[in-house]
């Protein structure tokens, strides 16, 4: 059997920069290579670890731009125009 296609590679949307201070726990690591990482938790616990700490910082993140809970200007900014 071959192999499956890789996934495209994650890159952080424009909307989301603002947001980046609110990740936490990335261990000095860059968001973009936790999200994309994929550690083997019974190679490396920790960095397993760290990467579902942002995977799902960043998810809920995506979730409430998708609800429409974020600003696409900044955390301080004016809410973005419905149709966009």
């Amino acid at each position: 059997m071959g192999k499956n296609k890789a996934t495209p590679r994650w890159t952080i949307p424009a909307w989301m920069r603002p947001y980046l201070g609110c990740v936490v726990n990335t261990g000095g690591g860059d968001i973009e290579d936790m999200v994309n990482g994929d550690a083997d938790p019974r190679i490396n616990l920790p960095l397993s670890t760290l990467q579902a700490c942002v995977k799902s910082q960043v998810d809920l993140l995506e979730n409430l731009h998708k609800r429409w809970f974020l600003r696409d200007e900044s955390p301080k900014g004016s809410s973005r125009a419905k149709g966009e």
